[in-house]
């Protein structure tokens, strides 16, 4: 925004004068004359009494002065907002991240993300990996925390980790076959043929790679039931319904007292990759760029990560 009209006008109506007002300007008096009278024409009104000793302004003039001293203070205002932005001691940020990402590792990421920037606000949307990939694109969410493969165009992404997928397994199961192996036995998929599984829904990526594990081995498994929620399923595993597909961070972040067990398997397709999705070429605040950078950093120090979500639960065990 160009002040330099606004300061003129001020400098004249304060000396009462072109040639005092050029002086303090540090301009010749003909070319402010010049410059006054081009905004007067620009605005088809008269600012100054040119016949009055002083010179005064007019009732335009008046006004002209009133609504710019209006905007000026709006836009200080706006400065002064973009510059905390700037600082990261204000802004908002959309983030977009499937059910697992919320229940899991993000109570251990954003006490550290409001500890650093308290100002900054937060909206969180839950929706598949699907559903997110459309919200990004459109530019519904900033950033998203989700799995591989994204199939959508225009989304760019960077990989975090890579995570196993554990089998939770009834606590009253007892393999018939069994590997041991650190931390977790591991057993043959196709043993549990008579099994029920309880799974996600078809869109969901832990469906998906649970469907090409059956596929790999050729197993059409029976489904007692499906939901859209790792949670629920990992519930449902403990409590003798069946067997369920879970990802490591719901394995390793786990509070229950009664968890189902786990294990291990030796199929090919046995992990997944988390990564940080943008939209393509958007424009990336500060903000976006700060959550994304202690995002990485908690995730990659799964140890650290793990030890603050179970220390954020057993302080709720005691509230």
């Amino acid at each position: 925004m160009d002040l330099k009209e606004f300061e003129y006008v001020l400098a004249i109506n304060e000396d009462k004068s072109f040639s005092k007002a050029a002086k303090r300007l540090f301009i010749s008096q003909p070319s402010l004359s010049q410059y006054i009278n081009r905004l007067e024409n620009q605005l088809g009104v008269t600012l100054f009494d040119r016949n009055t000793i002083p010179l005064t302004l007019t009732y335009e003039g008046e006004l002209y002065i009133e609504a710019m001293q209006n905007i000026v203070e709006i836009f200080n205002g706006m400065q002064k907002s973009f510059d905390d932005i700037s600082e990261l001691k204000k802004g908002r940020i959309n983030i977009g991240l499937t059910p697992s990402k919320a229940n899991n590792p993000l109570p251990a990421i954003l006490p550290v993300f409001k500890e650093h920037y308290p100002d900054i606000e937060l909206i969180l949307t839950e929706a598949t990996s699907l559903e997110l990939e459309n919200l990004l694109v459109k530019g519904a969410v900033d950033v998203c925390m989700m799995n591989l493969p994204i199939k959508s165009k225009g989304i760019e992404y960077e990989p975090i980790m890579t995570e196993n997928i554990f089998l939770a397994a009834p606590p009253n199961f007892t393999p018939k076959n069994v590997e041991k192996s650190s931390p977790f036995p591991k057993i043959n998929i196709k043993d549990l043929e008579n099994e029920q599984f309880i799974l996600l829904h078809s869109d969901q990526r832990l469906r998906q790679i649970a469907d090409n594990i059956f596929d790999s081995i050729g197993m059409k498994p029976k489904i007692l039931l499906q939901t859209s929620s790792i949670e629920t399923a990992i519930r449902l595993s403990a409590a003798n319904m069946g067997f369920s597909f879970v990802p490591e961070s719901s394995v390793r972040f786990s509070s229950m007292v009664n968890p189902p067990k786990y294990y291990t398997f030796g199929n090919t397709e046995t992990s997944w990759t988390l990564v940080i999705a943008y939209r393509q070429n958007a424009y990336r605040s500060k903000a976006v760029t700060a959550f994304a950078e202690i995002a990485k950093k908690l995730y990659r120090d799964r140890r650290k990560l793990c030890l603050q979500y179970l220390i954020l639960n057993s302080i709720k065990l005691f509230q």
